[in-house]
């Protein structure tokens, strides 16, 4: 046929043939365009049944007009002769597009998740149409999705020019109110002309087996679902390369479609998002009320996905994550944003509900997850009180919405230096819509002030990045300085409107900006200067700041929440419980994603109650699923008490949401360590390397894994890096100390733990100088100096008497016999922490079990451990150091020990050498190796306990001669010999 015409279609060429249809590229001579001509076979031109579905296909398609879905423009008949008779033969005129199938886009192997998304929203938008139409397609496949090619002149920006997703071959479609006989027969060509043998035979029921829905194996009345169903098999291909059932025969995959599960699509390749995981499995429901109820549905949970890959977004307040210049507790840390919107750079990323900008007389300009990048207010008030303070304001307002969504300051400061900018330079409106583009984003929104006669004017715009066009505007006037947060307050709730968030959604999320914040201009001034202090030099210079704001206006909940934030950060627990409870018992003030952030730090912080800390996490999770800080601090609190699996879970979903975490990248690190999952661990760490991810946290974990290891060069690499890094020395210093303990070189900790002290001091962190001065004393309790140990415990009380100081403080009195001490410290903490999951099951069970012993309780001390058995194996706070735990296992071999029950007393010491990943370079490992020995001593085994006691002297070959615990060690191995 090629060079005939036919009407006024000349053909050019064949694209391909196969069981139901013979496809050419044609010219329409008419109007000078190329289409494709979809012939019917020869061997069909007669068949009735081949004609109906030829018929339904063109009819069906003609019916839908949507960009997603392949135009038909016209129907005809060819001549046919054969020998003196004339018949004619059917074909259908259809757009022309070039690209390839679905089926040949996949060729057996996962697509970019990014691509994987953006086809899935177009396709679920087309199946949408189709199904409001009545239609239902009925043979979803990859042969029946046809993606066009991209073909982008150089330097074009224009969106038209992107690959799209084109849904083909209507030939089986049903129109819901014709209630059509589902049970006819099926011929499964493909719109590339593929012939799918085994796959979709004669006499089945319609539709391609491998992507049928049950009840289509069934022969059940259809609906729209069925279709959810065959796109929801379609998307797992997308995602892992392989059909989501198959099998041998077609049995085989019937069985698998009716009965069988799946395996993850995240199994077989981690890069699917665990959003697009639960979107896939609940379109493969197999019971279709529990699936997906429409197309629209689906679409939205795409889109949502597909917004948040795009923006690797990270939210705000609490809800936004502290990914720079943050610094915490020695190990786990709790992140959320400092103060406000201060952790707000410069960008907002927003997800439209409707779908776009809305303006008068204007369509929809911007689709759901277009990202908005948010400007600096121009002040020409010459009052610079409204400095900083009203881009706050605008941002506090807008984040209220559980669509709105921050990019991380690591993502901004990357563009910003491709655009060969200093890292967080404030963005007029040229440079906002230069990173605008450069970011991929769509639209600016800028504000201004200035003075109209006695009158404050305020300005909100939104522009399009690319055109330089108005999106939305909004004017508000304020007679005097005090109205200028409520006509913001107004202001931006018209802006959310306009810009296409729905009434019902503002309604819910639109908590009055002076109720959120203050109503003091000056207090908001101060907490927005703090979080530009925050992101430049840290969390303990924002403080002043912070207080200042509260001075001004002391009911200011929001600072009593960064405040706690920061302190805790910078390990003064003792102060972040304080404000953590302001912060919570005025919590009735804040928006809903505050809410969430303040009680979830409340439980985990101040009433230590792991439970409900997990369960506040995992509510805002649900409810802000963007956010990073519900999946980090959930994992800190499965570390706790020894979920490390379900911990190592969550902080990838915090890494598919922020690559560029380093906190989290921290925490995963330490949780591979504290298993001893070393090759894991140094895997996380690459993984944060290749992201260009720097975090001194990383630093300070990578130091303890580097133990574990055995690399002293990257130990002191670590270690170097830290001299002089105010807020971070101080932790390094420490774990020197304990390394050095660890070798039993007590002269070298002493001095160590000295330098760690005065640094936290002189970074006017007195509770973390404490901490470390307690962590000394501990060491030197089990090293049998009882006098220094006391002494030390004795100065961290006076320095700073808070929770944790007084819980270990407590330890170290029960470990030298001060019985009396320990007991009244321990009921007092007891009394006042109820709830506290880790105090009263694992640290006031050590300090009342080791009471025990030196009471020579040996049975009273293994009744009293026995509520630890289900945390021992956990990292639970007060974290003074990078390892040193299990001491329930290690008093509860002594309490066996005495007990004479030296199987299970060396069961219990086995427990710490096994588990080196969280005894590190704590002094219990090597006390473990001389408590093995007495054990071994005590059975009657002798070579044993040689062998035992030679371990332990190995590992104090350099130990300093005086400490007591060796010069014992030493007399008993001298009785052995």
């Amino acid at each position: 046929m090629i060079g005939q015409t036919i009407q006024h279609y000349r053909i050019v060429e064949k694209l391909g043939g196969g069981g139901m249809g013979v496809v050419y590229k044609a010219e329409d001579t008419r109007l000078h365009r190329f289409v494709a001509l979809k012939f019917l076979p020869e061997k069909f031109a007669s068949d009735e049944q081949a004609l109906l579905r030829f018929r339904r296909e063109a009819q069906a398609a003609s019916a839908l007009n949507h960009p997603n879905i392949c135009t038909i423009y016209d129907v005809g008949e060819a001549p046919l002769r054969a020998g003196d008779a004339e018949s004619s033969r059917s074909f259908i005129v259809m757009e022309f597009m070039e690209g390839q199938t679905l089926k040949h886009e996949i060729a057996g192997k996962p697509m970019p998740m990014e691509r994987v998304l953006s086809l899935g929203v177009e396709i679920a938008d087309a199946l949408e149409t189709a199904h409001a139409k009545g239609i239902i397609h009925r043979d979803i496949k990859p042969a029946n999705i046809f993606v066009t090619s991209l073909n982008v002149p150089s330097g074009t920006t224009n969106l038209e020019t992107r690959r799209r997703a084109k849904v083909l071959d209507f030939g089986l479609a049903k129109l819901t109110h014709a209630g059509a006989d589902q049970r006819t027969q099926s011929i499964g060509a493909g719109a590339d002309g593929s012939f799918e043998d085994t796959l979709s035979a004669p006499g089945t029921m319609l539709g391609t087996v491998t992507y049928m829905s049950p009840e289509q194996i069934r022969g059940e009345e259809l609906d729209p679902r069925s279709d959810i169903f065959s796109f929801g098999a379609v998307l797992y291909e997308m995602c892992t390369g392989r059909a989501a059932f198959d099998g041998t025969t077609v049995g085989a995959i019937f069985d698998s479609i009716l009965h069988k599960d799946v395996a993850p699509a995240m199994e077989l390749n981690p890069a699917v998002p665990p959003e697009l995981e639960l979107t896939v499995r609940k379109a493969l429901e197999k019971d279709r009320a529990l699936r997906y109820q429409s197309a629209s549905e689906m679409r939205a949970d795409l889109a949502r996905t597909l917004r948040d890959t795009q923006a690797g977004r990270a939210p705000s307040f609490f809800a936004a994550t502290m990914l720079t210049a943050s610094r915490a507790r020695p190990k786990w840390r709790k992140i959320g944003a400092v103060i406000g919107g201060m952790a707000l750079a410069a960008a907002v990323v927003w997800r439209l509900v409707t779908g776009g900008w809305l303006w008068p007389s204007r369509a929809h300009a911007l689709n759901n997850g277009d990202s908005v990048v948010l400007t600096d207010f121009v002040n020409s008030t010459g009052d610079d009180v409204f400095n900083d303070t009203l881009r706050e304001a605008v941002a506090t307002k807008m984040e209220q919405s559980p669509f709105v969504q921050i990019l991380s300051d690591e993502k901004m400061n990357a563009t910003l230096r491709d655009m060969k900018r200093p890292a967080g330079e404030k963005l007029d409106a040229t440079a906002a819509r230069d990173l605008c583009q450069r970011a991929g984003s769509k639209a600016v929104l800028g504000g201004s002030i200035g003075m109209l006669g006695s009158h404050y004017v305020i300005k909100l715009n939104a522009t399009n990045c690319l055109t330089g066009d108005s999106l939305a505007r909004e004017i508000a006037e304020a007679g005097k300085k005090e109205d200028v947060l409520a006509a913001i307050d107004k202001e931006a709730s018209k802006v959310r409107e306009r810009l296409g968030e729905s009434l019902q959604s503002i309604q819910q999320y639109d908590t009055p900006l002076q109720q959120a914040t203050t109503n003091s201009l000056d207090a908001l001034k101060q907490y927005s200067v703090a979080g530009r202090i925050q992101r430049e030099r840290g969390d303990q210079a924002a403080i002043p700041y912070l207080n200042a704001a509260l001075s001004i206006d002391p009911d200011f909940t929001l600072v009593h929440a960064a405040l706690g934030l920061v302190y805790s950060n910078t390990g003064q627990n003792g102060l972040a419980d304080e404000q953590f409870t302001q912060a919570f018992n005025n919590r009735a003030r804040l928006s809903d994603r505050e809410k969430f952030a303040v009680s979830s730090f409340y439980y985990s912080e101040v009433t230590g109650d792991v439970e409900q800390a997990r369960q506040q996490y995992e509510a805002w999770g649900e409810a802000y699923p963007w956010d990073i800080p519900p999946h980090s601090n959930l994992a800190a609190e499965d570390g706790f008490v020894g979920r490390y699996d379900e911990a190592v879970a969550e902080c990838e979903k915090a890494l598919k949401l922020a690559s560029v975490a380093g906190i989290v990248y921290g925490d995963e690190i330490q949780m591979y360590s504290f298993e001893g999952r070393l090759n894991e661990a140094k895997a996380a760490y690459q993984r944060a390397a290749a992201n260009k991810v720097e975090d001194p946290f990383i630093r300070t974990v990578v130091y303890g894994l580097a133990f574990l290891d055995g690399d002293t060069a990257e130990m002191q690499k670590q270690a170097d890096w830290a001299l002089g890094k105010q807020g971070w020395e101080d932790i390094l210093f420490s774990y020197e100390s304990d390394t050095e303990a660890f070798g039993g070189r007590l002269a070298k900790a002493r001095a160590l733990s000295a330098q760690a002290a005065a640094s936290a001091r002189k970074a006017g962190e007195g509770e973390t100088a404490a901490l470390w001065q307690i962590n000394e004393a501990l060491r030197e309790a089990e090293f049998g100096n009882e006098a220094q140990a006391r002494t030390q415990a004795n100065a961290a009380l006076k320095l700073a008497p808070t929770r944790d100081v007084r819980t270990l403080a407590a330890l170290v009195f029960a470990r030298i016999g001060g019985a009396d001490e320990a007991e009244k410290m321990a009921a007092e903490l007891e009394k006042r922490n109820p709830k506290n999951t880790t105090l009263n099951n694992y640290w006031i069970a050590v300090i009342r079990g080791s009471i025990q012993v030196k009471a020579n309780n040996p049975a009273k001390a293994v009744e009293t451990l026995e509520s630890a058995k289900a945390y021992e194996l956990g990292d639970p706070a007060p974290e003074v150091e990078f390892g040193g735990f299990l001491y329930p296992a290690f008093v509860r071999g002594q309490a066996y020990l005495v007990l004479h029950q030296t199987n299970e007393a060396a069961a219990e010491f086995q427990k710490l050498i096994d588990h080196r990943g969280l005894v590190a370079n704590g002094p219990l490992e090597p006390l473990a190796h001389l408590e093995l020995a007495r054990t071994y001593a005590a059975s009657g085994d002798k070579d044993k306990a040689r062998s035992a006691y030679v371990d332990f002297f190995a590992m104090w070959k350099e130990a300093d001669a005086g400490i007591p615990v060796l010069k014992q060690a030493k007399i008993e191995y001298g009785k052995l010999r």
